[in-house]
């Protein structure tokens, strides 16, 4: 179980990189109106938060607790929250990856490529 909760914590931020990386290429304004328009889309990041917030709420609970199978619901609720976060930032990913308007590698790694071949060549 905790190599799945790991394996999350890996892919949330990946996600995270991805998301900051396409955040430069979208177009804010039109990204404002078009999301929050998107009911189905408000519902699931919505679902998403409660799902993460209530699973750490009764992690946190059961953690003091001396129930013999507390361990269990632990790890469960534990994954959960996880699961849910990592979930919100895939549909975050999506909807910005659309709305990017340049789907090329990031400026910062195009620049350090350009400085190290002008380097190379004088």
């Amino acid at each position: 179980m905790e190599f799945i909760i790991f394996s999350l914590y890996l892919i949330f931020i990946f996600l995270s990189i991805q998301i900051w990386f396409s955040w430069k290429h979208v177009n804010k304004k039109e990204l404002k109106l078009g999301i929050f328009v998107d009911e189905p889309f408000f519902k699931r990041i919505w679902i998403y938060v409660f799902l993460f917030s209530i699973s750490f709420i009764i992690h946190e609970f059961l953690e003091g607790t001396n129930l013999p199978s507390a361990m269990i619901y632990f790890e469960l609720f534990e994954l959960i929250g996880f699961t849910s976060i990592v979930l919100f930032a895939y549909e975050w990913y999506i909807v910005l990856k659309q709305s990017a308007h340049k789907k090329s590698l990031p400026q910062e790694l195009t620049e350090t490529e350009r400085r190290t071949d002008t380097n190379l060549k004088n």
